[in-house]
């Protein structure tokens, strides 16, 4: 069994894991869009796992969110490691 996680379960856990941190944050995908200088539809996108976010996506995630850096990072590679299964701090 290989360590690595295929693409679309690394995709659809980073779709939750964004979705979860916006909304325990109260932040709406357009101001997140805002806040990193995108576009909603691609917050859109993350969030419906359409699209899978880069690392460096991620990092402006967390910082547009104001969130403990490698949080989000630690949440999308390891989903079952937290018991409360929530990646903010």
């Amino acid at each position: 069994m290989s360590a690595r996680k295929n693409r679309k379960d690394l995709r659809m856990t980073a779709a939750e894991v964004i979705k979860h941190a916006r909304a325990i944050e109260g932040v709406s995908q357009n101001k997140l869009a805002v806040l990193m200088s995108a576009s909603q539809p691609l917050i859109s996108a993350w969030e419906c796992g359409k699209v899978t976010p880069g690392i460096d996506d991620i990092v402006a995630i967390e910082a547009a969110l104001d969130v403990e850096r490698g949080s989000l990072l630690m949440a999308i590679a390891y989903p079952n490691n937290d018991p409360n299964n929530e990646p903010l701090s």
